[in-house]
This record gives structure tokens, sequence and C-alpha cells, in this order.
């Protein structure tokens, strides 16, 4: 394997899953480490950096969700890509799991090619620097497509790969309104089999991240029975 690899952590207590996982991985060219405890994951996954974390919900020790929302609240792990990988097919589950922080949820039983198609998506979003990195300016919000990041004058508004994803379609196509059909195909990338309140819930912790550090104007607004846009407002005093 090459020694520039990519790194993935796969945080899961059923080994046979962990060795399906781990050899699917290796053959994408990954090095691979695995966790079969939930407080063993965490501690891997603050130390090392990460290009992707698979992460089971219910672990010995510390359960997924817990996992993950500490993950985000650690400026080092912030921004790392996590697929949710768990056998709770429960609607509240799945979001629950977006609630915390996580960019993408799969059920087991899994297909092979259905979980690589998933990393692929998520991966290609957050790693692929051919698009035009054309910095986007509105008001106080300054958008860098190929860093990933956005600022509110100069302080860093800490968004998941899938709040940026969503947020860099609303620029790019500012004032116009898209719906959540379109946010979803465009943001997944293939056909997702959540319903529309993933990009819900999405779109409600961008907008609470982003009025923390500017609360004098709302950037995204909501259209009614139809979607989302980007259309800068100032708000009431």
């Amino acid at each position: 394997m090459a020694t520039n690899a990519r790194q993935a952590l796969v945080v899961e207590d059923d080994s046979d899953i962990s060795e399906l996982v781990r050899i699917v991985l290796r053959a994408e060219d990954f090095a691979v480490d695995v966790a079969h405890d939930g407080q063993k994951g965490l501690e891997m996954a603050i130390t090392k950096p990460y290009n992707l974390i698979i992460l089971d919900l219910m672990l010995p020790t510390l359960d997924g969700w817990e996992i993950c929302r500490r993950l985000r609240d650690t400026a080092a792990t912030r921004s790392t890509p996590i697929i949710m990988l768990t056998a709770k097919n429960e609607e509240s589950d799945k979001v629950l799991g977006l609630q915390v922080g996580a960019d993408d949820y799969l059920t087991k039983p899994f297909r092979p090619r259905e979980f690589l198609a998933r990393v692929h998506a998520l991966l290609r979003r957050t790693t692929d620097y051919n698009q035009p990195d054309d910095t986007l300016y509105f008001c106080t919000l300054t958008i860098y497509p190929q860093s990933y990041q956005a600022f509110i004058e100069q302080k860093t508004v800490d968004l998941t790969p899938k709040e940026f994803e969503l947020l860099l379609i609303l620029a790019r196509n500012a004032g116009r309104t898209l719906k959540r059909e379109q946010l979803l195909e465009q943001v997944w990338g293939y056909e997702y089999p959540g319903s529309t309140r993933t990009i819900d819930e999405h779109i409600k912790r961008l907008r609470q991240k982003i009025s923390q550090l500017e609360p004098g104007y709302t950037f995204v607004q909501t259209v009614w029975g139809v979607g989302y846009k980007l259309e800068v407002k100032e708000n009431d005093n």
C-alpha cells in the first residue's frame, strides 16, 4: 500500500463487520485503523488525523452519538467526514445522527458497493479541488470553495462538510430557490433513501452557526412549501 494512503478509522464492535469494512476500504487504498469500543475509538479519532471515520452507534463504553457529538466539538475533528454505520433503522435515529454532526447514515446489513458509493460521494465533495476556487462574498460572509472554509469577517464558521456543501450550493445559486429534493441530490450525489428532513436539519444547524457569529443578518431564507435560497436580509433590532 502506498505510504500516502488516505487514513480511515472504523469504530465498530462487530468483528465481522469491521473486518469487511476494513477490506473494502483497503481495496480503495485506505490505511485503516479499527477500534472495537467507543472510548478507544474516540481517543484514536482525536489523537490521529483521519480522512474518514466510520462510526457504529451501539458500542461498548461510549455510544456513537456521543462520540460524534464530541468530535464535532473538537477543533481538530470538526470537519472530518463521518458515516454512521448501524443496525438502527428508525427515522428518529437517523435524524439524531445528523443532528449531532454525522455526514451520512448507512444501515446494516449493507452491500459493499453501496457503502463505497457513499464513501466516494462524501470524499469527492470534501477533497475534490477541480472546481474553480472563486471566493464568494455576501455582506460579512466570505466563502472559499476550494478550502471548504467560510468566515464571518475574520471568524471561522465551523461547518461540517455537508453543511458547507449546502451553503456553497446555495451561494452559487444566490437568489434562486432550490427545492429540498434538488439539494439532496446535489449534496449527497446519489438517490438518498432518507427524507427531506435531512436538509431541514442541516439548514437549521447551518443557520445557528452563522447567527452565533453574525446576529445582524440572515443569509439562508426559507421559501415555505418549496425549499431554501441564499439571500442576505438584515434582522430587526
